[in-house]
């Protein structure tokens, strides 16, 4: 009975935010958040205490996806330009050569209007990789329907998902992990709203890090390079794993490892160059890192502190510098190991999108998922507490100019900071007990 009720907790949540709330409505949409939330930490709770069939926890968990299959994206835009850039390549258009706002010759109806209108970045040209640009052009193939290119977009990543689930239960059983740790990623209402919901491809990243991670269990490097680079042909993000690489293979495998990830990512990210759209891409990347700013932490810090000096907003400057000290932290966190286990590189893993993310200019909530999907092999919940309080950072839809409040970030990052202090406290009272023949329950 007590798992009925969180899983109708959750539910409602998700309804709430999927079909019925609108994202300006922010005390609504936090309310309906907080309910799934709050449920969905019950039912992992109950998950350890009682134990449920593998089975049901992949029923009940694609179940809760399946309840968004007939709303339309409601707390961010980004599949407008997901279904322009479609199109484009379905007319055989590359996306990394035209600007929305400008391309002449587009047909003159509802549907092509509603996509220009809608769109958060006409002004850019596109910034996908073409791995990512792959799906888009699978979901224009259904036609100039909304509703239906964004089902054909849904269906795919539900695939995904599934996939997820499965090499998480697998690799929890190979290394021998307690069962209800799936729970933590598969209940967690952030993952279903952001990916099932909101149609963001972060689910596929998670995918190729979960191979990644199933074959370096394996000792097989050409399978961990093919999968790191299917994550990196996604979003460019997974690259910052790089350095962890590093010590983690013998001389001869990390050759071999390096070789294939290496070829295999510029074999996906080729058709950006073939294409002559090389320059584009990077204009628009480094647009990314020096213009916009949403939901960050350090950064911001540093903003206030060098308005005081300078009269006008430094993110041009402090943008890509805040990017060097994370590549040199990260760098270091790489080559810095003592223990040589699978589960170490996942912990590495986990704590490099943290210094990651906490060094970002914008951080939107589900940039998350990867790394609170791999957390899920780890003791390490730094990312289940922060998809709880990173929603705070839709209050800013609720403004008309999208204005944040930054007391709001600073509670969000000031309870993430004492989560993450109580995690590292933590994690060193598990070492102590542990070198002395005891040890606490992560």
């Amino acid at each position: 009975m007590k798992a009925i009720l969180c899983l109708i907790g959750i539910t409602f949540g998700l309804l709430g935010m999927g079909y019925w709330i609108p994202r300006t409505a922010f005390p609504e949409l936090l309310g309906f958040y907080g309910i799934a939330f709050i449920a969905y930490l019950f039912f992992v709770k109950l998950h350890k205490n009682t134990g449920f069939s593998p089975v049901l926890v992949l029923l009940l968990a694609m179940g809760l996806r399946l309840l968004l299959l007939g709303s339309m994206p409601g707390l961010s835009d980004d599949f407008y330009r997901y279904l322009f850039d479609g199109q484009l390549l379905l007319r055989g258009i590359n996306p990394y050569l035209e600007l929305p706002d400008s391309l002449q010759g587009l047909p003159d109806n509802a549907y092509w209007a509603a996509l220009l209108e809608k769109m958060n970045s006409p002004g850019y040209y596109s910034l996908y990789p073409p791995l990512h640009q792959l799906f888009f052009w699978l979901a224009a193939m259904a036609g100039e329907h909304i509703f239906l290119n964004v089902l054909v977009l849904r269906i795919c990543l539900l695939l995904v998902e599934g996939i997820n689930l499965w090499l998480l239960q697998k690799l929890l059983f190979l290394w021998r992990k307690p069962a209800h740790h799936i729970s933590w990623y598969a209940f967690n209402p952030l993952v279903i709203m952001e990916l099932t919901g909101n149609l963001h491809f972060e689910g596929l990243v998670l995918m190729g890090l979960l191979l990644a991670i199933y074959f370096y269990s394996k000792n097989n490097a050409l399978g961990t390079g093919l999968s790191w680079a299917l994550a990196i042909g996604v979003k460019l993000n997974p690259l910052i794993l790089a350095p962890v690489w590093i010590r983690f293979w013998d001389h001869r495998k990390f050759w071999k490892f390096t070789l294939t990830a290496g070829f295999f990512v510029l074999l996906f990210l080729s058709p950006i160059v073939l294409l002559d759209g090389a320059e584009h891409f990077y204009q628009s990347f480094r647009l990314y890192q020096s213009k916009f700013e949403f939901n960050a932490s350090i950064y911001y810090l540093v903003r206030e502190i060098a308005v005081l000096f300078v009269s006008y907003n430094p993110i041009a400057y402090v943008g890509p510098a805040l990017q060097g000290v994370a590549a040199l932290i990260l760098l270091g966190m790489g080559l810095y190991q003592r223990n040589f286990t699978r589960e170490a590189l996942v912990s590495k893993m986990v704590w490099m999108y943290l210094v990651f993310l906490l060094l970002q200019t914008t951080v939107h909530p589900w940039y998350l998922i990867p790394a609170l999907g791999i957390s899920v092999l780890t003791a390490n919940r730094s990312f289940v507490v922060w998809t709880g309080l990173v929603f705070l950072s839709y209050h800013a839809y609720a403004q008309p100019a999208f204005q944040e409040n930054l007391w709001i970030t600073g509670l969000e990052y000031g309870l993430l900071a004492i989560a993450i202090v109580n995690i590292v406290y933590r994690d060193y009272e598990n070492q102590r007990s542990l070198s002395k023949g005891t040890s606490l329950d992560p």
